[in-house]
């Protein structure tokens, strides 16, 4: 039987950083690693937010990438 294992965590924060010559949204994403396994969806949410506010260019969203192995 196949069992899967956590490797870890990354919150992704895009963010628009203009447009380009064909007027198409510029996106840029900031990754912040280290992201517990077990982190509450409310506690991303306003981490997210609170670090989006530091940084000059438009806020998009935010996103949690968790990496997991599988084993058999």
């Amino acid at each position: 039987m196949a069992t899967k294992t956590f490797e870890k965590g990354t919150l992704r924060i895009k963010f628009s950083t203009g447009v380009n010559t064909q007027g198409q949204m510029i996106e840029k994403t900031k990754a912040f690693q280290n992201v517990a396994r077990d982190a509450q969806v409310e506690n991303l949410a306003a981490v997210g937010t609170a670090l989006a506010s530091l940084f000059a260019h438009e806020w998009i969203g935010t996103g949690i990438l968790m990496q997991e192995s599988i084993q058999q």
